[in-house]
């Protein structure tokens, strides 16, 4: 596997990649991972039973960083050859590109997955890169794409990348024990982290301008009016990128609402916050495919959600979720209340959203959809 950061402790794409190569070790498949070496961790370490290979960051220039992880990676592919048979980049820029320009060289089945799109899309940015036409001749050597959702394999069929040769794999998680559906596990959640507000809502996610958290806090004005007793739980950091923290918490500050709405920060636990509340929003104002939402269907969550192609793939409105229009804060807080309102509504929509992830969103699932299509691009190999 080829990704550039793997060792954060949050992330989507560090998430999957941790999750990914951990069960097919344990499935008895060998694993390596070459990836940059953000962190002054060892440049050899075997983790999970990955052997993990860290190419060095010069951290004052990212065009330095793509050199060397390409050269780095580009070498380690060619002189480790004979120990792997399948090529699997988790994104389509610098594991894409090492991974291709290797295979001049190494006859090897190269597995690209992307995980973002529209205006922040893996597409959209390889078009506007530098040497953009290079990059597009060379992803023309991948043998197969990994989308997560039907909207981001139409972009990549905007690339002339025939649709056979595109699969779709959405994000999974582990399925708890218990479920936010569930009175007794909601009330232990709560003891366990000290939660003693009377209701609870959870966001869950980086705090950056796309996740539309400035919408729900202007929504929390009505929900707060309706529901004093209500309390909003911000689970996240602001990132490195597109980073609205501050901005946040100054609005909150203005609409006086920092006795309702808490920033929590980054937490390892979040499935335990998502199972002791009532309610789980996701604002967003674009997604790849939340690694957070799949977490709450997983956790049996009531989901508020926005009404976008990402959410659209596992929410059915209704049934296992309600969605709402984008940035708009009166359908949104609509929305939460009537869910704060009626325990009987959350525990429907939560006990559907259960039996979604238990059928097609659990690591298995997810695991046996790899397989498939490591084994079929095997088959497909020149």
């Amino acid at each position: 596997m080829l990704v550039t950061d793997i060792d954060a402790a949050s992330g989507g794409v560090q998430t999957n990649s941790r999750t990914l190569l951990r069960e097919l070790n344990r499935r008895g498949i060998q694993t390596f991972a070459c990836v940059r070496n953000y962190y002054g961790l060892p440049s050899e370490e075997l983790v999970d039973g990955t052997e993990i290979h860290r190419s060095p960051v010069w951290r004052r220039s990212r065009a330095i960083n793509g050199f060397l992880y390409l050269a780095d990676t580009f070498f380690w592919l060619l002189r480790n050859r004979h120990r792997y048979v399948v090529i699997h980049c988790q994104q389509m820029f610098g594991p894409a590109m090492a991974a291709t320009i290797a295979g001049f060289f190494i006859r090897k089945p190269i597995i690209v997955r992307i995980t973002t799109v529209g205006d922040l899309g893996e597409v959209k940015h390889i078009r506007e890169m530098p040497l953009a036409w290079l990059r597009l001749r060379l992803i023309r050597r991948v043998s197969r794409w990994v989308a997560l959702t039907r909207e981001m394999a139409d972009e990549l069929a905007t690339l002339d990348i025939s649709s056979d040769k595109i699969t779709i794999i959405h994000n999974s998680t582990e399925i708890p024990v218990g479920a936010a559906f569930e009175q007794p596990v909601k009330e232990s959640k709560r003891r366990v982290l000290g939660l003693e507000y009377e209701k609870v809502a959870v966001f869950v996610g980086r705090l950056s301008a796309e996740k539309g958290l400035d919408v729900l806090i202007d929504a929390w004005q009505l929900i707060g009016k309706h529901h004093p007793d209500a309390h909003l739980l911000i689970l996240g950091g602001g990132g490195d990128y597109r980073n609205v923290e501050t901005n946040l918490k100054e609005q909150c500050a203005n609409l006086k609402l920092d006795a309702q709405i808490h920033f929590v920060g980054h937490v390892r636990n979040a499935k335990d916050f998502i199972l002791a509340s009532e309610v789980f929003v996701l604002p967003s104002r674009t997604e790849g495919m939340s690694n957070a939402l799949v977490e709450a269907f997983a956790c049996g969550a009531a989901i508020v959600a926005t009404d976008i192609p990402s959410n659209q793939e596992i929410c059915e409105d209704g049934i296992n979720a309600l969605l709402v229009p984008v940035a708009d804060s009166k359908s949104l807080s609509d929305a939460i209340i009537s869910v704060l309102d009626s325990a009987e509504l959350g525990q429907r929509l939560g006990q559907e959203a259960r039996q979604k992830a238990e059928r097609e969103l659990s690591v298995d699932a997810m695991v046996d959809e790899y397989l498939a299509t490591y084994r079929q691009t095997l088959r497909l190999k020149p």
